[in-house]
């Protein structure tokens, strides 16, 4: 539907969010794919959406985040978490190579690691290869962004802990999870379906 689409409301931006969209269930061995949704945000303002579709547990979502992220240098990169689609992963290393900005991995919950490693040992023959990037991710951190709810938690890249926690309570209008995550996970899952693209 929006395949590859780019919609310019205003060229400057302050910071992005990466999410993931549904996919269908695992039925054959048919391919299946997920859409990746990027937005970029001043305050609470919505300025530019971009949307690319990532393989369902594939290797292909750093090669998208990257094609998405193109011509965006210096504003700061929210990914919700490091899995996309599954269990395809997005290297926040690399992103934070390309854009030359601060890349924060955001989650809502303390990640279980051992179920995470569990899993990919279990279905994928290359599950070293993903699990080392998960690895490799460093500290989990955690801030209370709004008061009266619950912390998040975080990995930061390019930026001091300081400095993520900053970027992460400032980005906070309506809820604990940063706006720039919460829009694009509220337009991943309106603006797709299940379906997979045609």
């Amino acid at each position: 539907m929006l395949h590859g689409a780019s919609l310019d409301i205003k060229p400057v931006s302050r910071c992005i969010g990466i999410d993931d969209g549904p996919f269908p269930p695992k039925t054959d061995d048919k391919v299946r794919h997920a859409p990746l949704v990027a937005v970029w945000l001043k305050g609470s303002h919505l300025h530019q959406l971009r949307t690319e579709w990532i393989t369902v547990d594939g290797l292909d979502a750093t090669r998208e985040a990257e094609l998405l992220l193109k011509g965006s240098l210096h504003n700061p990169v929210l990914l919700s978490g490091v899995t996309f689609g599954g269990f395809n992963l997005i290297d926040p290393w690399k992103i934070q190579k390309l854009c030359k900005a601060p890349v924060i991995v955001v989650v809502g919950s303390r990640p279980d690691n051992r179920a995470v490693k569990r899993a990919l040992s279990r279905h994928f023959p290359d599950w070293k290869k993903r699990w080392g990037l998960i690895k490799s991710l460093g500290p989990l951190h955690k801030v209370r962004t709004m008061a009266g709810e619950g912390p998040v938690f975080f990995e930061r890249f390019g930026c001091s802990t300081r400095e993520a926690g900053l970027i992460l309570k400032t980005s906070a209008f309506v809820s604990r999870m940063p706006e720039p995550l919460r829009v694009a996970g509220i337009l991943a899952r309106g603006l797709f379906s299940s379906e997979p693209p045609i």
